[in-house]
C-alpha cells in the first residue's frame, strides 16, 4: 500500500507552530505489524497511511502535530508517550485497525493467496485507560470523536464486548464507542490526555475496502479533527 498524503504532511509540518499540542502515533511497528488484513495488508501500512492523512489534516487547520513511530522502529512502547512529551505534547492519540479474535476468522484464497477474514464484524471504536492521569480528558475527546464518528455515519464495533465473561472489555460509553482498556502501555504510561483509536476492521472484506480508499479516510479525519476541537484540544493549548 502506498503512502498517503505524504507530501502535503512534511509540508504542513515544516509551517506548523513551534508547540506540538496533539501527538499522532502511528501503532505497531515494522518487527510486529499487527493484524493482517482480509487482502493480506498489515495493519502497520493501514495505521501509517491513516496517521500519516491526519496529520496533515490536523497541520493544515493550525494544530502542530508530532507523528510518532512514523518509520515503523519502535518497538519499546512505553518510548511513544515519553517521546511525544517531550516535545511538549498535550494530547495522544494512537491510530490503529481492527481485527478479531483468532476462532472468529475464516479461510478463504484471494489472488493465490490463502487468507482470512471476518466479514460479520465492522466498525470503528475507541479506548482509554483508567490508569492514565487525565482520565476525565481522555475520555471526554474520545466520547466526543466518537459521537462525530457515528454523526458521519460510521458504525460501532461491538464485538470486543461481546466476548466470554472476562474476556470482554467493558464499556466506557457504548454509545459513542468508547472502552476502557486498562493495560494498553501506550495510553496507561502517558500523562497527557491519551486515546486510542480502532478506525475500522481490516479483516472484513468489504469494510477494508473503505478503509483503503481516501474517502473514508477523509471522512475518518474529519471527525477526529472534530471530536479534537470539540473537546479543547486547540490551537495554542496549553499543555495540561
Amino acid at each position: 500500500m502506498k503512502r498517503c498524503g505524504v507530501t502535503l504532511l512534511l509540508a504542513a509540518l515544516a509551517g506548523a507552530a513551534q508547540a506540538v499540542p496533539v501527538a499522532v502515533d502511528v501503532g505497531h511497528y515494522l518487527e510486529r505489524p499487527g493484524a493482517t488484513s482480509a487482502y493480506g495488508v498489515t495493519e502497520f501500512e493501514y495505521n501509517q497511511s491513516l496517521a500519516a492523512v491526519l496529520a496533515a489534516r490536523l497541520a493544515v487547520d493550525g494544530v502542530p502535530v508530532r507523528l510518532i513511530g512514523w518509520r515503523g522502529e519502535m518497538a519499546e512502547l512505553r518510548e511513544r508517550p515519553r517521546q511525544a512529551e517531550a516535545a511538549g505534547a498535550g494530547f495522544f492519540l494512537s491510530v490503529h485497525h481492527d481485527s478479531v479474535q483468532e476462532s472468529q476468522l475464516e479461510a478463504w484464497e484471494w489472488n493465490g493467496r490463502a487468507l482470512r477474514h471476518a466479514d460479520g464484524f465492522a466498525g470503528f471504536s475507541l479506548y482509554v485507560s483508567r490508569l492514565n492521569p487525565r482520565l476525565d480528558q481522555s475520555l471526554a475527546c474520545a466520547r466526543r470523536i466518537g459521537e462525530a464518528l457515528r454523526d458521519a455515519g460510521l458504525p460501532v464495533a461491538t464485538h470486543h464486548a461481546a466476548l466470554a465473561p472476562g474476556l470482554g472489555l467493558e464499556w466506557a460509553d457504548e454509545k459513542q464507542g468508547v472502552y476502557y482498556y486498562d493495560n494498553l502501555v501506550v495510553l496507561k504510561a502517558a500523562t497527557v490526555p491519551a486515546v486510542l483509536l480502532e478506525a475500522g476492521v481490516i479483516v472484513n472484506r468489504d469494510e477494508e475496502r473503505q478503509l483503503a480508499g481516501a474517502a473514508r479516510r477523509a471522512l475518518t479525519v474529519d471527525a477526529v479533527a472534530r471530536g479534537l476541537r470539540e473537546c479543547g484540544v486547540t490551537v495554542g493549548a496549553a499543555r495540561p
